[in-house]
């Protein structure tokens, strides 16, 4: 409970003070994980859903709505927005940090709008890298090998600087393909070249400069089944090709005035480029961000801040989908305020909103406001309110897809189509939270929350009349679908985990998640296959995680999850076990064996067939990091 976190409200806070769902990953957390990627990683996370699609592509969510681009869910590195507003969802082949450097993850579950803004509707990820102090420079060599042609592997270099310090690092990461379901091999192999640095200078004693930037390659692939809109009526199952490369500065300047205020200025440039599909997307992004933190008097303690970010694309056709207009432009204004009240000695009330302008919808509104309660010392209860909303994204408004061909009478064939609305509405989320934190002893603490959702304006794909064109040749009827955003939904469910100290050296973390899901379509609405999206995400979660220290510096680390299935992707549940041996031979050393999915050679983990799926399997590898000090 006296974690302090820092994205809750865009403050230093302890856990304690906050009225939302915050789980937090820490430095040990990772070391001691076993994990090679930053899904595999927010696994632990009770209420976040990650499944491995194939080799290269992960389905991650928070609290239902699962997909490839699950885009309800709002990923920071360092401050900066990785979702791609393309889908609204987020390219995880392409967001890699060195687990090394992570100073911590911050997971909220649920609305996060008045402070982050837009896509932050079920949840956050926060994650913080560490600084790159000068204090103790050296080198760090990271080398990991194993079982499906495994292997990664990253140097790095830090070193004082003026009144600061700086490092910079290479790091490479290759995975071999996975087997289909029926057990022949994929293509999803996939190679990643990362390049980064960071640098933190103290210009004053007050003032606080950070530059970094980073610099991604990646070379993969896929097995696709999909309509060549070029080549009709061919729908072929084929081996697809996807190399991308994506960069971005940062500078941030922090200004601390005393105990009672202290500002920030962040700017940063992001850009990518992918080829896949057969086409090209690419994407420049600018977002420049003020905040300012102050309190006033006794009693309250404001945050506010202005945000201003323009985003630039070229989408290309691809095999079956194509963007009109295939460029687009896209400003976005913010402005967001929040004052914590001092109501009593052990009662605060957190309450504000969000203004945003998008280039889509116009002018949005997300207030919240969160009420939290110091029953006794190591208790705490929170309750909140709050409306977030996701604007619509290029694929909403622009895209049209081939789906499917139809054979039809007298040899002639059909192809099913979906249009794309440029009328879309937001989709939008009121939430209710409540939860309970407690310490029950110097060995036990648990935390609960529990939420209760509602969602308008969710999509819809409605069924047009056939009509007969012959472009593109050769002539054919078009069976057309329009989305639209005719569809609403009722969520609700709880979150529970605790940290028992069995002993000084043993450590036992369970956790468990419940969601039920009802999807409804208006009553204007003719899409028959709505309430099926409920069968997306599992029902049930449930993990236990136990770090043991033995004698001789040794570490035994083991988690068992247990996923519930999904019926809608046609997954059954299953359970998986993690486990690792780490061994620290000196004091700038350490060797480790891990073992992943340990029970099963293979089962699958998502059923989406766009790309076809490949099963997540068996693997063991080891790993050694080898730090050498100045």
């Amino acid at each position: 409970m006296n974690i302090e976190v820092t994205s809750v409200s865009k403050k230093e806070q302890r856990v304690s003070q906050t009225g939302a769902a915050v789980f937090v990953i820490t430095a040990e957390d990772i070391r001691r994980s076993g994990a090679i990627n930053l899904p595999d990683l927010l696994r632990i996370v009770p209420g976040v859903h990650v499944a491995q699609l194939d080799a290269n592509i992960w389905v991650l969510s928070i609290r239902g709505f699962s997909d490839r681009f699950a885009d309800k869910v709002l990923v920071l590195i360092d401050g900066r927005t990785v979702y791609t507003p393309t889908s609204s969802g987020v390219y995880w082949d392409q967001q890699d940090v060195p687990l090394e450097d992570i100073e911590r993850i911050e997971v909220i579950r649920g609305p996060g709008g008045t402070v982050w803004g837009a896509n932050a509707v079920n949840g956050v990820i926060s994650i913080t890298t560490r600084k790159a102090s000068g204090a103790q420079g050296g080198a760090l060599i990271s080398m990991t090998a194993g079982s499906q042609e495994t292997a990664q592997g990253l140097l790095q270099y830090s070193s004082k600087l003026g009144s600061g310090g700086y490092r910079v690092f290479e790091k490479y990461s290759g995975t071999a393909s996975l087997r289909l379901p029926d057990n022949t091999m994929g293509a999803d192999g996939w190679h990643l070249l990362h390049t980064g640095f960071r640098s933190d200078l103290s210009a004053t004693a007050k003032d606080n400069v950070t530059f970094q930037g980073d610099f991604v390659g990646t070379s993969e692939g896929e097995v696709l089944n999909v309509v060549l809109a070029n080549q009709l009526p061919q729908q072929p199952t084929f081996v697809s090709k996807t190399q991308a490369s994506a960069g971005n500065l940062l500078a941030r300047w922090n200004h601390t005035a005393g105990d009672n205020s202290a500002m920030s200025l962040q700017a940063y440039y992001d850009g990518y480029d992918r080829h896949e599909e057969g086409g090209y997307e690419g994407r420049r992004t600018f977002d420049l961000d003020f905040q300012d933190h102050r309190k006033a008097g006794a009693r309250h303690d404001f945050v506010w801040g202005l945000g201003y970010r323009t985003t630039g694309d070229n989408i290309t056709p691809k095999y079956s989908k194509s963007f009109v207009p295939s460029e687009r432009t896209d400003n976005l204004f913010s402005a967001f305020l929040q004052d914590e009240v001092t109501l009593t000695d052990s009662l605060h009330l957190i309450a504000g909103s969000r203004l945003e302008r998008n280039g889509y919808t116009g002018v949005e509104f997300e207030p919240s406001a969160q009420l939290v309660w110091t029953v006794a010392n190591g208790q705490a209860l929170w309750v909140s309110a709050a409306r977030a909303i996701r604007q619509p994204a290029r694929a909403d408004t622009a895209i049209r897809i081939d789906l499917a061909t139809v054979p039809l009478t007298n040899n002639t064939f059909g192809v099913v189509e979906v249009f794309a609305n440029p009328n879309r509405k937001s989709e939008e989320l009121v939430a209710y939270q409540a939860g309970y934190r407690m310490d029950l002893s110097k060995q036990f603490s648990l935390d609960l929350a529990t939420f209760w959702n509602r969602y308008h304006h969710l999509q819809t794909d409605e069924p047009g009349a056939t009509f007969f064109t012959a472009s593109p040749p050769p002539p054919h009827f078009v069976l057309p679908q329009t989305s639209s955003d005719l569809a609403h939904a009722r969520t609700y469910g709880a979150e529970i985990f605790g940290n028992w100290n069995v002993v000084r050296r043993w450590r036992i973390s369970p956790g468990y998640a419940f969601l039920q899901m009802r999807f409804r379509p208006d009553g204007s609405s003719q899409d028959g296959t709505v309430a099926d999206e409920s069968g997306d995400s599992p029902k049930h979660g449930f993990q236990v995680r136990s770090q043991l220290s033995l004698p001789h510096r040794l570490n035994w680390d083991a988690t068992v999850y247990r996923v519930g299935a999904l019926p809608d992707q046609g997954v059954s549940r299953y359970t998986r076990v993690d486990m690792r041996l780490g061994w620290l031979a000196g004091e700038s050393i350490e060797f480790s064996l891990v073992g992943q999915n340990l029970l099963t050679p293979q089962h699958a983990e998502f059923g989406d067939d766009a790309p076809l799926h490949t099963l997540a399997q068996r693997s063991v590898f080891a790993k050694m990091a080898w730090t050498f000090a100045k």
